[in-house]
């Protein structure tokens, strides 16, 4: 059986990645719209791409990641929860780049290349998609196999 608190963690995980989905379909559209992307939305979301990322990475380190170790007996998991980990790592320090870009965006430019912008963009954008989608099945496992 699942716990009350468990449950509440996990309604507000599912919470925090369609957040993170969104800020990902921002991201791509600032990317599409490249070499003139709307200032206001990269200056928005500058400043709420990491917070985002560190509230789901703190909630799965407290709640998600506990729970697939105790309920899931697959072979594995613990490598999986291991690599998860290890990409909140590199999800962050990515994001640390993307908010300068976005930031540097909001007041009309920088040094780097359209091209290259739109390359960072789109690389951290879809490698948080798929974190995301491995954590989503992570939990659909867990909710589907309660105890």
């Amino acid at each position: 059986m699942i716990e009350p608190d468990q449950t509440a963690g996990f309604v507000e995980l599912t919470s925090l990645y369609r957040a993170t989905l969104q800020i990902c379909d921002s991201l791509e559209e600032i990317a599409d719209s490249l070499p003139r992307p709307d200032r206001k939305r990269c200056r928005q979301i500058s400043t709420t791409l990491k917070p985002a990322i560190e509230a789901a990475n703190r909630l799965e380190e407290k709640v998600l990641f506990p729970e697939a170790l105790k309920r899931l007996h697959a072979e594995g998991i613990q490598t999986t929860i291991d690599r998860l980990r290890e990409e909140h790592v590199q999800d962050g320090a990515a994001a640390d780049e993307i908010e300068r870009i976005l930031a540097t965006l909001s007041r009309g430019g920088g040094r780097r290349s359209w091209n290259t912008i739109g390359y960072m963009l789109r690389a951290y954008f879809l490698a948080v998609r798929r974190h995301v989608a491995s954590e989503q099945s992570l939990l659909a496992s867990i909710t589907a196999n309660p105890r």
